[in-house]
């Protein structure tokens, strides 16, 4: 992405389907500030203020009353949301309400972009001789004027799919009306702007994905270790380390490789992970595979699942997701949440929780007073409703399931 970005920067050919701009020679001015908004632009992409400093800088050097980048799900015809500077939140949610699936200057806009032009459109210079009328009836002049704006310029920033990026800019009374030399100003700043808007939408899909998928691994009731396709730990929640600190048999060691104390344990549990990781550079389906890791009282039981994600994904992740669970917990299990889960019956919960609990067949026999054909008969109903075939693949559904309070 970094990349992309200078490779753009150092790039002087805009897309094909935008008009050549030519900037006016007599303002000395507008060079540096042209520079300036440039720069800001791109710094949006990784900027943790993304484009708001953009934004206000651009009507500060415009004298501009607001701006906005306001995003529409154009199947819908509605506003999806805004990033809005000096627009009070009563008047977007005015906008919402009663003007956004009725825009005009959004829908000139669009129209001209479909026509192979990207290039601002002004409230005063481009709705035709009815703009009057047309403000008036899409309440678009009520909605301007509840914040102090009276004319509105605004052009297409970036389109994907139904996905529109609209950038927008108002002016108060007190200002001059757009003219078309400041548009053909503006314009200058839309290959930029589709670019890096492109750019941001990408960024923040993985960076929000990424962090929605963490959010989940830390609050999971169960220690979560990703290793990437190098055998490297590339994450770990905070019950990983809670395991990890308190039982000898499994560290990771100075080179951030996960390893099993002992050595047949670290031989079974490296074949374990090769396999998977293996699987998952191949893209190809393997079962979870469970390893119990014994270390005097201790016992942990690590299910080892390939790292595939979406067949269809241009993804580079690449590894295995170890699920850690630890019997000296004893945690208490949820019958209730498991008989809703798998529709089991009460004597079925009972055998699965003592299971996940680590109890042998012969333990919740004794345990329950019943006979162990009478265990086995449930435990064969539950591999039935779970879909599963054996002991060690009805803990691991269990296990990542979350029925552990």
């Amino acid at each position: 992405i970094i990349s992309e970005i200078y490779t753009n920067l150092r790039s002087k050919q805009r897309y094909k389907s935008l008009p050549a701009v030519h900037f006016p020679e007599s303002e000395d001015f507008f060079s540096h500030d042209y520079h300036e908004l440039i720069g800001l632009i791109y710094d949006a992409v990784t900027s943790e203020h993304g484009f708001f400093p953009f934004l206000n800088r651009f009507i500060q050097i415009f004298h501009g009353h607001s701006a906005s980048f306001a995003i529409y799900d154009t199947a819908e015809n509605s506003l999806v949301g805004a990033w809005t500077v000096n627009i009070p939140d009563e008047a977007l949610r005015f906008y919402s309400e009663h003007v956004s699936h009725q825009d005009v200057l959004v829908e000139r806009a669009m129209s001209v972009y479909h026509q192979g032009e990207c290039r601002f459109v002004a409230s005063n210079l481009d709705l035709g001789p009815d703009v009057k009328r047309l403000r008036r009836d899409t309440r678009a002049e009520e909605w301007l004027e509840s914040y102090g704006a009276s004319e509105a310029a605004g052009a297409v920033a970036y389109m994907e799919g139904h996905y529109l990026n609209f950038f927008g800019v108002q002016r108060s009374p007190e200002q001059p009306a757009f003219s078309y030399e400041e548009l053909t100003v503006f314009d200058g700043f839309l290959p930029h702007l589709h670019r890096a808007v492109g750019l941001y939408t990408r960024l923040m899909q993985k960076r929000c994905g990424d962090a929605v998928e963490r959010l989940v691994l830390e609050r999971f009731n169960r220690g979560i270790i990703i290793c990437d396709a190098s055998f490297r730990v590339a994450f770990r929640n905070a019950k990983a380390e809670e395991i990890l600190a308190g039982n000898g048999g499994l560290r990771i060691n100075d080179e951030g490789t996960l390893t099993a104390q002992g050595n047949e344990s670290a031989r079974q549990f490296a074949i374990l992970l090769s396999s998977a990781v293996e699987a998952s550079i191949a893209r190809r389906e393997l079962e979870d595979q469970v390893f119990n890791l014994e270390q005097g009282e201790q016992r942990i039981t690590l299910v080892v699942t390939p790292l595939l994600g979406r067949t269809n994904a241009d993804s580079t992740a690449r590894g295995a997701l170890v699920t850690l669970h630890d019997w000296s917990w004893n945690p208490e299990v949820n019958e209730e949440l498991l008989r809703s889960l798998f529709d089991l019956t009460d004597a079925e919960a009972a055998v699965a929780s003592e299971l996940l609990n680590g109890q042998s067949l012969a333990d919740i026999a004794q345990s329950s007073g019943r006979s162990r054909e009478t265990v086995k008969y449930h435990l064969n109903s539950i591999f039935r409703k779970t879909r599963t075939r054996r002991q060690g693949e009805l803990v691991s559904l269990l296990s990542r399931a979350g029925v552990s309070v």
